[in-house]
């Protein structure tokens, strides 16, 4: 029994970040995972604003994105200037 106990509790504890990345708490450059696309207003809730906000539709998320778009844009990302270096390319 506790071998089978021990078993179990190793396969649940190998698929927790798995689940992490599939349900939330992972958030890339633009997409949120299931749970981190929610805003939960169950303190600082306003008046006639919703208990669940989709987070892209709130007041902060809107702004941060106004401030995304105004930003100018760099000449070279981190990303093509790392794939530069593995392929061991010179920009000019």
């Amino acid at each position: 029994m506790k071998k089978i106990i021990l078993i179990t509790t190793i396969l649940i504890i190998s698929q927790i970040p798995s689940f992490a990345v599939n349900f939330g708490s992972y958030k890339t450059e633009t997409e949120y995972g299931l749970i981190d696309g929610f805003k939960w207003n169950f303190f600082n809730r306003e008046k006639g604003q919703p208990l669940v906000q989709l987070k892209s539709e709130t007041k902060e998320e809107q702004i941060r994105l106004e401030k995304e778009k105004n930003k100018p844009k760099e000449e070279q990302d981190e990303v093509q200037m790392y794939k530069f270096m593995i392929d061991d390319t010179v920009a000019f």
